[in-house]
């Protein structure tokens, strides 16, 4: 049985925690990944505040991320930078309570450069990563982007990748829409297999990373559903959605939940 979470967005003027988070608790959320902007003083006391009165446990924390920081960069100052600036991040998730922090694995501007370049220094990264993660008794996930950047997409190499070297500590995050926008999200899920660690779940329409409510896009759910079945992943189905409250109140219905709990329970297929 899978366990439904979902994004907690703070200091950002368009996500209002209380009422967002209270909609999807209500809708049978247990668990929240904490996503902060780090150009607002949002305090790891009022996250954790606001999760514990309503009744959320704070599970992961979204590391930061941007042109700046690329595990993969062929520029050994750049990736050594790069991994320094998770020491923190990790620190953080610790003082929230949380025990993952999810990471990029490349940025979408960052050059293509020489592919078998860039993925030995994403390797030595998630070297890197595990002995970081290691000392702080928090997990590192790295997740599967979309197409335009340069290594990142590349699902089964990404896993890997990262079973290769990452020691049990770093493991491999299944983005459901990033998967819809690439190879296909049940060719990623069946992939990556066994190896799924976490997850990302929103829908698109397989062109645009729009990160909407599943089932109001085009991505395959029934297959998705399968997929996930098929590998036996039974973890976190994290929802990274950025539907405004007043569409959330509409789409939050009886049979959304009906829905998402057929796949939840990763039991024979229903109609």
């Amino acid at each position: 049985m899978m366990t439904l979470g979902t994004i907690a967005a703070f200091g950002f003027d368009d996500f209002h925690p209380p009422e967002v988070l209270g909609l999807y608790k209500r809708a049978g959320c247990e668990l929240v990944q904490a996503y902060r902007n780090t150009n607002k003083n949002v305090s790891p006391g009022e996250i954790i505040s606001l999760c514990s009165d309503l009744g959320l446990r704070i599970d992961s924390l979204h590391a930061v991320f941007g042109d700046e920081l690329d595990p993969s960069s062929e520029d050994e100052a750049v990736r050594r930078r790069t991994v320094e600036a998770y020491r923190p991040e990790l620190d953080l998730c610790r003082r929230l309570g949380g025990r993952v922090i999810v990471v990029h694995p490349d940025p979408p501007k960052a050059p293509v450069g020489n592919a078998e370049n860039r993925w030995s220094q994403l390797a030595r990264s998630v070297g890197e990563f595990a002995r970081l993660s290691e000392s702080a008794g928090v997990q590192i996930a790295i997740e599967n982007m979309p197409g335009y950047h340069p290594i990142g997409h590349e699902v089964k190499r990404l896993a890997d990748t990262i079973d290769a070297h990452g020691n049990g500590r770093v493991v491999f995050l299944i983005d459901t829409g990033h998967a819809h926008m690439t190879c296909g999200v049940g060719a990623a899920i069946r992939a990556a297999g066994r190896r799924i660690g976490y997850t990302h779940v929103h829908d698109n329409d397989g062109v645009n990373d729009t990160h909407r409510l599943p089932y109001t896009g085009t991505l395959p759910w029934d297959e998705c559903r399968e997929a996930f079945h098929e590998v036996g992943y039974d973890g976190v189905f994290l929802l990274e959605v950025f539907n405004s409250a007043e569409e959330l109140r509409k789409l939050l219905n009886d049979e959304w939940k009906r829905r998402i709990g057929r796949i939840l329970d990763n039991g024979p297929s229903r109609v």
